[in-house]
């Protein structure tokens, strides 16, 4: 190997090279850091999604007699392009959850006037689910979700499970989805609420449509759930960017000065180096490449143990208690890249700039 390679440092000095790798295997934790933090959105996301996909309307008080609520449901369900399922106007409550970090989480729900729209809709979605025992009054769930509560079907949903569920309900099916959402069969002859999906559009691009339909008309549309979700978790993901950041310049400064030593005692190499005729540049890439090839060894090494503990972690405590921690995360990928570009960036540019200046005739 020879001494111009990227792992010719590595390789002659194991010893020095483990102690840079072990500092710089710190920034592939920022990842799996990330990931736990992030779990707590991980719990909205499927509930979000839904929401997405089905847009409620609901008749409100002003509106004497409901006149414009029935009037707007005629509308709706004239138009070939949506899908509208009658709802009652009375709302049923989801089930709190404790999400990764400890914590109790809210809670999210649908009510469905019938098991044959609930179904409907569960293939709209893509849900899959055995509801041939899906009844009024009913109640379905995932299965993470029953694990939580150590429901299972057939067993009765009320106030002696959790204080906020009004009634009692059936679990009519555990769902193979991985969504923390109550879904309730509550049949009514005068619907005041509709669940109202299109065949094309979603989100807020479906609240829009309904929003031009809607015209003068006394209705309430929901707002996406996605949005409410985003405005709580901003100030949560501000407070961990700016925490990454100072986590990160704590950790560049460390290993910034193990590396500044092991290049100090190697400035007489460098001169030698630039006696034969090297070109600064070639100084500053012969350094980037050291640096590179052990920051390359620490994220191989950090992506091992980390997605390793993830899969134990996963299956041995949190799949099992209801719970999951997600292999990856864009906050976990923000995090380790923060990291890593805070501490390898300066540290490269710093020593290659020292060791470019190195002079063989000091010595």
């Amino acid at each position: 190997m020879r001494p111009m390679s990227a792992f010719y440092y590595v390789r002659e000095n194991k010893g020095r090279a483990g102690i840079v790798i072990f500092l710089l295997f710190f920034t592939t934790l920022l990842f799996l850091a990330g990931n736990y933090i992030d779990s707590n959105y991980y719990y909205w996301k499927k509930a979000m999604e839904y929401s997405d996909r089905v847009g409620t309307v609901s008749a409100i008080s002003t509106d004497e007699d409901q006149k414009d609520f029935f009037a707007f449901r005629e509308k709706l369900k004239s138009d070939e392009s949506l899908i509208v399922y009658d709802v009652s106007g009375y709302g049923y409550s989801g089930l709190p959850w404790i999400c990764t970090m400890g914590f109790e989480m809210g809670s999210a729900s649908m009510v469905f006037n019938s098991a044959e729209d609930m179904g409907d809709c569960f293939k709209r979605l893509g849900i899959k689910a055995d509801l041939s025992e899906v009844k009024d009054g009913s109640v379905c769930l995932s299965s993470a979700l029953a694990r939580q509560y150590g429901l299972k079907q057939g067993d009765i949903l009320d106030a002696s499970v959790d204080k906020n569920i009004s009634g009692r309900h059936r679990v009519g099916a555990i769902l193979e989805d991985d969504s923390y959402v109550l879904f309730y069969v509550d049949h009514t002859d005068t619907p005041y609420r509709m669940h109202v999906m299109s065949k094309e559009l979603s989100g807020q691009a479906l609240r829009d449509y309904l929003t031009k339909l809607r015209g003068d008309s006394k209705v309430h549309i929901d707002q996406p759930m996605s949005v409410e979700v985003e405005e709580q978790f901003a100030p949560f993901k501000l407070i961990f960017g700016a925490g990454i950041v100072l986590l990160s310049l704590v950790l560049a400064v460390v290993v910034n000065s193990v590396i500044t030593g092991q290049y100090l005692a190697r400035t007489y190499e460098f001169g030698v180096y630039r006696a034969l005729g090297l070109s600064k540049g070639e100084i500053y890439g012969k350094c980037a490449r050291e640096i590179l090839a052990m920051d390359l060894l620490a994220i191989m090494f950090g992506a091992v143990i980390i997605f390793l503990f993830l899969f134990l972690v996963n299956e041995l405590y949190y799949i099992p208690a209801g719970k999951f921690l997600p292999y990856y995360s864009n906050m976990g990928l923000y995090a380790f890249l923060t990291s890593n570009a805070l501490v390898i960036l300066p540290t490269i540019l710093l020593k290659g700039r020292s060791m470019s200046k190195a002079d063989v005739t000091e010595f």
